[in-house]
């Protein structure tokens, strides 16, 4: 029988992303919860970014929450801020970079869970 499947993120900690200075992450839906997919809600500090990568086997959506930047979607520069939703297909390269004043906020959703590839 299908059921529900809560995370209060608020209550996950903040913790620094392995690869990328001024990057942090909060768990919100991952392979303990959910095998369809995987959510993190990423902040970004002023002037940080994640570099361009790509994640060959999942796709990204992402929702910026607050703050401002772009997206860079394969060269394709777009400005973003709070409401803004950006998607890489899987194998896409892209970068999200921070150009305000404030943290930038988002949710990134992969499918298939990168957890699932070993990432």
């Amino acid at each position: 029988m299908p059921r529900l499947r809560a995370v209060d993120a608020n209550t996950q900690p903040w913790t620094p992303h392995r690869s990328f200075a001024g990057v942090f992450v909060r768990a919100v839906q991952g392979s303990e919860t959910c095998a369809d997919l995987e959510v993190r809600w990423i902040r970004i500090v002023a002037g940080a970014e994640i570099p361009a990568h790509t994640h060959e086997h999942s796709a990204e959506t992402f929702y910026v929450l607050a703050g401002q930047g772009c997206f860079d979607l394969d060269g394709t520069v777009t400005p973003c801020h709070g409401g803004c939703c950006g998607f890489a297909e899987a194998g896409a390269r892209h970068r999200i970079q921070n150009t305000g004043a404030d943290d930038l906020q988002l949710l990134a959703v992969f499918t298939p869970p990168l957890s699932r590839q070993g990432k």
